[in-house]
């Protein structure tokens, strides 16, 4: 018996990036768990939207990316997959068989918006998952737009999904736009991140780029990046000493001002390889500390970082900044949310006093609240869809 098909429309190809590659997998990794046959589709989206790290620039080549996503997709057993591209030529699917699937498929899973291929209007069920809350809201169009390429507008979907898990409730200024948005959590396929225990490792450490895009203004109020944010504990170092360390991305990012204030800085280009450098970087970390995006601090959406719940899902105690998200999940073991510098001088603390306890305790967060069997069967779920499979398998490690 054949099983169920998911598309799963993304951004990989453009984005080769260990941290973002990994929270693709997570996705396939976690519906084929639960029973489906999963699908990759992306669209070039924008001209030079493929980024090649190694020389660090963008153009319109996907050779780079198509290698990376072959290379993942090995791994983790993706048989089917489609990249159209700038020409629009067909990479792995054809144009035929990419329609197919389309009008055959129990649902498309829309990722980001950022890919839209025409033959997604002949999905039965089109769902969208907002990973920019706040971002996705604010730009779009009071009235329904079309999508177009580079942009799934929510507007084509009949399912919204949003990781702003706070989006309507009266102190979020997030417009809905008259949409139903659903509270989801990023999904973590557990099997692809391994805990490590480090009591010896000495920094918390996190990925961050300090100003990945413009300000938003909405309403008359400005809504900034994570700059504005790190800038208000800019100091920290000198209260606790220098246990942190940033792998930092941007061109504009005051590096030699951070180290001055006693921050650590890595490469984020070798960090961020590959999954796999990724998975390791977090491997050798003491923890997690870090700022969030100010849009998400401002406006109190409930936002939860997929790295986060990546150093979690390690066995790494996680002290990061509050979006809303401890309305809705636990912390003061394994995962802290702070506010001001005590909380963080405070949390860090508590996870020295007893570091294999809240070690334990990290991992029991992802467990409990971003498990992608229950992420995504409660996602399935809303939407009518089946979950063909017995969720609570054993767990094969990839």
């Amino acid at each position: 018996m054949s099983k169920p098909v998911a598309i799963v429309a993304g951004y990989l190809v453009r984005y080769p990036l260990g941290g973002h590659v990994l929270s693709q997998l997570h996705f396939l990794v976690g519906l084929q768990r639960l029973g489906y046959e999963v699908v990759f589709a992306e669209q070039y989206g924008w001209p030079s939207s493929c980024y090649d790290p190694r020389t660090n620039s963008s153009t319109n080549d996907p050779t780079y990316g198509i290698a990376e996503l072959r290379r993942a997709f090995e791994k983790i057993g993706v048989n089917r997959w489609c990249y159209v591209d700038a020409d629009g030529n067909y990479h792995g699917m054809s144009r035929e068989e990419l329609g197919r699937v389309c009008c055959d498929a129990d649902f498309l899973l829309s990722v980001a918006a950022v890919t839209w291929l025409d033959q997604f209007r002949d999905c039965k069920k089109r769902i969208f998952w907002d990973a920019d809350p706040g971002f996705t809201q604010f730009g779009m169009p009071a009235t329904p737009a079309p999508s177009c390429d580079g942009y799934a507008s929510p507007y084509d979907f009949q399912f919204h999904f949003t990781i702003g898990e706070r989006i309507g409730k009266v102190d979020c200024p997030i417009p809905t736009h008259g949409l139903n948005w659903r509270p989801t959590r990023w999904p973590m396929a557990l099997e692809l991140v391994t805990p490590r225990f480090t009591p010896e490792a000495k920094f918390f450490t996190t990925i961050m780029s300090w100003s990945a895009r413009k300000p938003v203004i909405y309403n008359g109020e400005e809504y900034g990046q994570k700059d504005v944010e790190f800038i208000r504990i800019f100091d920290l170092p000198k209260r606790v000493g220098p246990m942190f360390e940033i792998a930092l991305a941007g061109p504009n990012a005051p590096r030699e001002q951070i180290a001055a204030a006693g921050w650590r800085i890595a490469n984020p280009l070798k960090v961020t390889a590959t999954p796999w450098t990724y998975l390791e970087y977090i491997a050798q970390s003491r923890g997690e500390f870090s700022v969030a995006v100010n849009l998400e601090v401002k406006a109190r959406s409930g936002w939860f970082s997929d790295r986060t719940a990546v150093y979690l899902a390690s066995g790494k105690p996680a002290i990061v900044q509050d979006t809303g998200f401890s309305e809705i999940i636990p912390c003061g073991e394994g995962l802290f949310a702070f506010s001001a510098e005590d909380d963080v001088v405070e949390a860090v603390e508590k996870i020295n006093s007893d570091y294999a306890k809240h070690c334990r305790a990290a991992r029991a967060v992802v467990v409990d609240y971003f498990d992608s069997d229950k992420a995504l069967a409660a996602l399935l779920r809303a939407c009518d869809l089946p979950v063909p499979a017995d969720s609570g398998r054993h767990r094969q490690k990839l």
